[in-house]
């Protein structure tokens, strides 16, 4: 019956439905395998292992839930991607999805397809939708959607910790042809040339590489070399891996027809952790041709890096308990480049993880390559980022930035001309195609285009439509200042004035000597009313709240500190004092 309904209304609601049930659906099955696991010593030597091997194609904040949801995610997701092919299984031949399987077998007996039958409903109309699907890009729209609809309902907090959204195709295009035009250009080639490797570093649902095969960039007689030797793709989440891999083969099949071919080039793993200085292997030999694909990945000489980097700056607050996997590598070379050259007093929002993407990439690529991503635009003309800008101003030779704009964080008239957002999110959204060559000779280093004012968001996926590349673009010539500023650059003249304070010059004159945060409690809700009644009911709660955690804590019993926003608020001195199992009067 549930069938027939999708059927007949569609399958947008009903997704969204089964996204919920999944959720209920892989906690029963997490607790089944741990279950297992805790009254098998022999499954418990193969799990460790397991964990050990996703550790290393990942980072080492892989937990032991972390791989419990992995095998869940695997369970759950196989009929959808079987239902995409006939006569082909992608989880029989995927080497990721085998050794997924592989650790599966290993728990024969826990019945961990009991809580699927409930999901019968869901799978026929998956099959029923790929049935009525006739083209390439059909299929393309359906793994996305289907994606999102699982991905922002059951795995909200993953979603959030990485960052993950979804490029329109328009964007993609755009930056796949402003690529090719350069790479044309400025070096004599093409994105379809022998010896140009190119790579997605976040692959998501593989979009960019599949539009990329789509497209009239690479021809017919350049795409089998290309796709088999050439095209590199990663990603950190396991679903969105598959999704990619079955997206990314299916747009070659469709092309070039024949017998099906797998994808090598898309991997499992952290792009960021892959060249951290404490970087290990996988010396389990758990995931072993993913394993093998990152080592020869890295000892390639990429020469073009597009994608859309995850949008993910930290967690909201201390309650989250979902804060971003830390790169001390990558970190320090932000800390030494655009950290060191920025004039601002806070600069935790270059850590924000786009912008570890733009520094990551620029070393990846070398001395001679290009870049193409989609980012948030606030680095354009932000006070925080104008070390980020100097630098990218001093290590590339031609930026050519564009700026779809869309930050609703506005208001008024302000608000209205930034016009709708691509994404459909708050923050506004830029285009930057980034280029490193030393046979460069033009005098213009920076190229900038402002999409225009009061233009919603299907006006601008048109513009970008119908201008193609950026080559057909015309672009406005900016000059730099010594500053960084690019635009709403700032007048000399405030440095005759004397300055409101300075931390740095003591001696210099100022209206203010000292600094400070003020009467700071990082809780204000909890200890401001206009009730005195209220106010100590607030304190008091939250009081006994920490003690009770501090108490649980130090008692040995199980139970994991309490992240109720209703109940505490959580800060790096409050968790400082509750490890320390100090109680609060």
């Amino acid at each position: 019956v549930y069938a027939k309904i999708v059927q007949r209304v569609g399958e947008r609601e009903y997704w969204e439905n089964w996204a919920s049930s999944v959720a209920d659906v892989a906690a029963a099955q997490t607790l089944r395998i741990q279950g297992l696991l805790d009254s098998n010593p022999d499954v418990r030597g193969e799990f460790d292992r397991f964990v050990g091997g996703l550790q290393a194609n990942l980072n080492k904040g892989v937990t032991e839930h972390d791989a419990l949801e992995m095998l869940s995610q695997h369970l759950i997701t196989e009929p959808v991607l079987d239902a995409l092919f006939d006569g082909f299984s992608f989880t029989k031949h995927n080497p990721v999805a085998k050794t997924m399987q592989g650790m599966l077998d290993a728990l024969h007996g826990a019945n961990l397809d009991t809580e699927l039958a409930g999901l019968d409903g869901f799978y026929e109309s998956v099959r029923m939708r790929v049935r009525g699907i006739k083209d390439a890009s059909g299929k393309q729209d359906f793994l996305k959607l289907l994606y999102q609809r699982f991905f922002s309902v059951a795995m909200k907090k993953a979603s959030e910790r990485l960052g993950i959204v979804y490029t329109p195709t328009e964007i993609v295009n755009f930056i796949l042809r402003s690529v090719d035009d350069i790479l044309r250009e400025q070096f004599d080639s093409s994105l379809g040339a022998k010896g140009v490797h190119i790579l997605d570093p976040f692959v998501g649902t593989g979009t960019f590489i599949a539009q990329l095969i789509h497209s009239d960039l690479i021809s017919d007689a350049e795409l089998p070399h290309k796709f088999r030797e050439e095209l590199h793709a990663n990603e950190i989440n396991l679903l969105a891996y598959y999704v990619a891999a079955v997206n990314i083969e299916e747009a070659y099949h469709s092309r070039m027809g024949g017998n099906y071919v797998p994808f090598d080039g898309v991997l499992l793993t952290d792009t960021f952790q892959n060249f951290e200085a404490d970087d290990s292997l996988d010396e389990e030999g758990v995931f072993v041709e993913n394993n093998a694909g990152v080592i020869k990945q890295k000892s390639l000489p990429i020469t073009v890096i597009v994608g859309n980097p995850p949008y993910s700056v930290g967690q909201a607050s201390g309650n989250d308990d979902n804060q971003n996997v830390s790169y001390p590598t990558l970190d320090a070379r932000i800390k030494n480049t655009y950290a060191a050259q920025s004039t601002a007093q806070n600069k935790n929002n270059l850590y924000d993880s786009y912008i570890r993407a733009i520094r990551w990439a620029s070393d990846r690529i070398g001395e001679r390559g290009v870049i193409g991503f989609v980012t948030n635009n606030g680095y354009i003309d932000s006070n925080t980022a104008d070390g980020l800008r100097l630098t990218l101003a001093a290590e590339f030779s031609n930026l050519y930035i564009l700026n779809l704009r869309g930050n609703s964080r506005t208001a008024g008239d302000v608000a209205k001309r930034e016009g709708g957002n691509v994404f459909n999110v708050r923050v506004g959204v830029s285009i930057a195609i980034l280029v490193k060559s030393s046979d460069n000779t033009e005098s213009d280093l920076l190229h900038y285009h402002d999409i225009g004012d009061y233009l919603t968001r299907e006006q601008k996926l048109l513009a970008l439509k119908k201008i193609g590349g950026a080559g057909e673009l015309q672009w406005d010539s900016l000059v730099p200042n010594e500053d960084g500023d690019w635009v709403n650059q700032r007048s000399t003249e405030f440095e005759s004035l004397t300055a409101i304070g300075s931390k740095s010059d003591i001696k210099s004159l100022k209206f203010f000597s000292s600094h400070g945060p003020g009467l700071q409690t990082n809780r204000d809700a909890w200890v401001y009313n206009s009730s005195r009644i209220a106010l100590l009911e607030n304190v008091t709660r939250t009081i006994a709240a920490f003690n009770e955690s501090v108490r649980t804590l130090a008692s040995g019993e199980s139970g994991s500190r309490n992240m109720d926003p209703k109940a505490i608020s959580w800060t790096s001195g409050l968790q400082s004092r509750h490890d320390r199992a100090e109680t609060l009067e």
